[in-house]
């Protein structure tokens, strides 16, 4: 597999691809190991990353190593439900379109011009896959990784919800992966699943991220929660505890996802990640709609995974879309969620209201 990487690797066009790579953190025996490559070059680097060797690391676009603890003991969030909060802004699906994303939270006052949280105490929410398809997907990753933290010290918050993609990269699908990463891996001689492995910065904090979270009685999931799903679990807190035992952190998948009707929905197409019932004529009803919200004891759903070209609300606003196809990398927007009522955010900061597409 990998001299075939490497192969594909020679091949491809070095200006064409960003430059350098990483930082990708690595715990070994001798500590922690900074690698990254460089593209143009064919080059890959390492050093081992003390506080006294930041400045020998190349510049990367949004690594802050002011940030970063290398010794943090990374545990799975155990809050799933938050009230009071009177700002929310959320978007999914950014794809490795950093300058995309990036633009969105700046011109919606989440970031200012150094990329920091200027967002006091609300809550913003990432609703999955900022893996594959794009060429920025570690810029993105340190930049969300970088909010996370300052939000905290703010008293404010980043959830990072794991979508469909950083569940395949986690399990070693890299069907979606941009050709970057192909060169990334053959220059490393890894996998591209190993430079996100529980041995690692990046893969530790991936696997103590939710997969759901409810603000104010707002359930925000990447693909959505069919009535099959909330029929076998009904419980956000509960349905994050299975997700990581039984997809995440499971030793065999073959031996767990087809072990009960319950792990058959976790992982299938009626699941969490990559649900689309919500949009698709038949298959879902306001009754169906009412069921779910019951069961879960909220008001509303905002999702990604499906993609439109703007932000939209089904069912009364009782189910908001919020993958506004940021992945193609020249548009995009953020739901903002003032005191509850929802709107969406451009990229120019213009508020406007939400359109209301009905049912399905």
């Amino acid at each position: 597999m990998l001299p075939l990487l490497a192969s594909l690797a020679l091949a491809l066009s070095a200006d064409t691809l960003p430059l350098p790579d990483g930082p990708y953190l690595f715990y070994e025996d001798d500590g922690v190991v900074a690698r990254w490559v460089d593209t143009e070059q064919r080059t890959a680097d390492e050093l081992v990353y003390t506080p006294e060797n930041y400045a020998a690391l190349p510049r990367f676009t949004s690594f802050r190593p002011e940030l970063v603890d290398v010794s943090r003991a990374f545990e799975q969030q155990s809050i799933m439900h938050y009230e009071g909060i009177d700002k929310v802004i959320a978007l999914s699906d950014i794809h490795g379109q950093f300058d995309t994303g990036r633009e969105l939270l700046l011109a919606n006052g989440v970031i200012n011009t150094a990329n920091d949280w200027s967002f006091g105490t609300g809550h913003l929410v990432v609703v999955g896959d900022i893996f594959d398809r794009g060429d920025q997907v570690t810029e993105t990753l340190w930049l969300i990784h970088n909010l996370q933290v300052q939000a905290e010290r703010a008293g404010g918050m980043v959830h990072f919800l794991l979508g469909n993609h950083e569940t395949m990269v986690l399990e070693g699908d890299d069907r979606y992966l941009h050709k970057k990463y192909r060169v990334t891996t053959s220059l490393m001689g890894k996998f591209y699943r190993e430079l996100y492995g529980p041995n690692t910065y990046l893969g530790r904090w991936l696997r103590s991220l939710p997969l759901a979270v409810e603000i104010d009685k707002t359930v925000f999931i990447h693909g959505g929660l069919s009535r099959q799903m909330v029929r076998e679990v009904s419980s956000i807190t509960k349905l994050n505890e299975l997700y990581h035992t039984y997809l995440i952190d499971a030793d065999d998948m073959d031996d767990v996802v087809s072990g009960s009707n319950r792990m058959d929905l976790l992982h299938g197409r009626l699941g969490p990640l990559w649900y689309r019932g919500y949009f698709t004529k038949g298959t879902f009803s306001a009754r169906d709609l009412g069921y779910v919200l019951r069961k879960l004891d909220a008001k509303r759903i905002v999702v990604g995974h499906t993609s439109f070209t703007a932000i939209q609300g089904f069912y009364d606003n009782r189910v908001i879309a919020v993958d506004s196809s940021i992945k193609f990398g020249s548009a995009g927007e953020v739901l903002i969620l003032d005191q509850g009522t929802p709107y969406r955010g451009t990229l120019k900061g213009l508020r406007i209201p939400l359109i209301t597409a009905g049912t399905k």
